[in-house]
């Protein structure tokens, strides 16, 4: 009975077009967000955060961890998001997943740290492995989290980074 029905494929192809225009909306929103961040005008601005982490739960997580903390931050779901907001302005510090699609956390932290050397970078993994694939990072101002973290390790190391 099933094989007697047509494929629709145009309902294929309207969803992909509805996820990409849903991405584009989500993307558009991250560059707002990065936007108004970086021209707040307060004589004394919060620091500034991006987060980059393709799992919500765990972005929302560390943001809302920072921002509880006095923090601004960015929330971007991958690499490439990331890069299109750095431009706008100088950050203060850079959490990211290392596992991601498009850029790696590893790729993404090397290319701010052309930007700014002293950048702290905080890598968050589920894989304990990673922390020594991270030593292009290595320096007082690199640290790394294994998932699933409790909330006071990822403040210890924030804190041991971030002067």
């Amino acid at each position: 009975q099933w094989a007697s029905q047509p494929i629709r494929e145009v309902d294929v192809a309207t969803q992909h077009r509805s996820r990409r225009a849903r991405a584009s909306q989500i993307r558009q929103g991250y560059e707002a967000d990065a936007v108004a961040a970086f021209s707040d005008s307060d004589d004394d601005p919060a620091p500034l955060a991006l987060v980059v982490d393709d799992e919500p739960l765990i972005r929302q997580l560390v943001s809302t961890v920072l921002r509880r903390r006095g923090w601004t931050v960015i929330e971007a779901a991958d690499g490439s998001v990331a890069l299109s907001v750095v431009g706008e302005g100088p950050l203060d510090l850079l959490v990211t997943d290392y596992e991601m699609t498009l850029i790696s956390g590893l790729r993404l932290a090397e290319q701010m740290r052309e930007l700014d050397d002293e950048l702290p970078v905080l890598m968050v993994s589920g894989r304990p492995d990673v922390a020594r694939k991270m030593r292009s990072l290595k320096g007082p101002h690199t640290a790394f989290v294994s998932k699933p973290f409790p909330v006071e390790e990822l403040v210890a190391s924030i804190g041991s980074i971030v002067h």
